[in-house]
């Protein structure tokens, strides 16, 4: 047999594969909730394994309904309860069921349990009973920490410069612990079993598409250090495989997924800024607008985020733009600079997939004239102290 007849003899074997038919298999329940003491209220989210024989719509993520449009199947009508230590059973109520959400909120069960009326230490078991007649089962303790901080992380952060560090005191009944960095590119994730943690501004995140840096110049990064139990730990540090489905491991009983909980240290809001060295570098403060631009950004401050690595290239800004009062908010804002090109886009929260707006314009010495792309009117900004 020669090497082109084999060549060929290996393509139709791998056409045949094609023919096979994957039989379906049947849902399973999904659960995901976790206790936390510094939340209003506790929320246990309940879907099924997708199977294929459902169509899902690509409607973008909405927070109100987050199972839905997040692709998801969610559970609904079951039965959503936990017991405490004490053995008070708490029912859920389902938020797509509550008048105000106008049917969002399908599979999300939430419980009237105030964060607060959490016993530290105590163990707490969950029951998930469906109209199907499925019986889903877990469990949790609450690590039990005798200090917690709210606020005490705040600061601001020069990146080229500063250390941040910070410690915290042991905890009981705990896995391990947790720190948590919101960034406009994906928030940074670290298990740890130190008391302590300290990095510079050259930190990099791990978990996002481009390997950029955790600490954005311009930006509020939300900073949570946290005890978690086992459940938390284990479920979040595997993966799934994709053809299998094993590796995740999963402590619910009848079902899949994982009812955990986590007890926030300490938590803040590092105000990132760096050295302004650049032209581009500065506060900009609205001086002339069309009337229809003039809600968007009454000051801009930038920063180049990282350098290009040829001329050719643009380089990355980042920053943050105010809006005037009387709606006076302050958000992100993340762009290019190629020659005296600018092109910023002005966030609605403080992640770079959220745009509300892109203004495109030159840099000429102390001014920053452009447009925005949904107002043809002209908006110059010049620079300030």
């Amino acid at each position: 047999m020669t090497q082109v007849t084999i060549v060929l003899v290996a393509l139709v074997t791998a056409c045949d594969l094609g023919t096979i038919t994957v039989p379906k298999t049947a849902p399973t329940v999904v659960v995901h909730g976790v206790l936390n003491p510094n939340s209003t209220s506790q929320v246990v989210l309940v879907e099924q394994t997708l199977t294929g024989t459902i169509t899902i719509p690509d409607t973008g993520f909405d927070a109100a309904d987050p199972i839905v449009s997040a692709g998801g199947v969610p559970v609904r009508g079951a039965l959503v309860e936990i017991t405490d230590p004490a053995g008070k059973v708490t029912r859920a109520i389902e938020d797509a069921t509550v008048p105000a959400a106008n049917g969002k909120g399908a599979g999300v069960y939430r419980f009237p349990m105030p964060g607060n009326s959490l016993v530290l230490g105590g163990r707490y078991q969950l029951h998930v009973h469906t109209s199907a007649g499925d019986d889903v089962r877990a469990s949790t303790r609450i690590p039990r920490a005798t200090v917690r901080s709210v606020g005490g992380l705040t600061r601001t952060f020069n990146r080229d410069h500063d250390v941040l560090s910070t410690s915290w005191s042991g905890v009981d009944l705990h896995r391990t612990y947790a720190v948590r960095i919101e960034s406009p590119f994906g928030p940074f994730f670290l298990f740890t079993d130190s008391t302590h943690f300290r990095t510079t501004g050259e930190l990099r995140n791990l978990f996002s598409n481009e390997l950029e840096r955790v600490f954005i110049p311009g930006f509020r990064q939300e900073m949570v250090v946290a005890a978690v139990d086992s459940n938390f730990y284990d479920y979040y540090r595997t993966n799934n495989d994709p053809f299998t489905g094993s590796g995740i491991i999963s402590r619910v009983t009848g079902g899949l997924g994982m009812f955990g909980s986590i007890v926030e240290l300490n938590t803040g809001t590092i105000s990132v800024v760096a050295d302004q060295t650049e032209p581009i570098e500065s506060r900009f403060r609205l001086l002339t607008g069309d009337p229809s631009t003039a809600t968007y950004a009454s000051q801009i401050t930038l920063y180049i985020e990282s350098k290009a690595a040829r001329d050719n290239l643009p380089s990355a800004l980042s920053g943050r733009y105010a809006t005037p009062n009387p709606n006076s908010r302050t958000d992100g804002v993340v762009g290019e600079l190629l020659g005296s090109s600018v092109t910023l886009a002005l966030l609605g929260n403080q992640l770079a997939g959220d745009t509300l707006e892109v203004f495109t314009g030159q840099l000429r010495g102390d001014t920053l004239v452009g447009s925005y792309r949904t107002h043809p009117g002209a908006a110059v900004f010049l620079r300030s102290p």
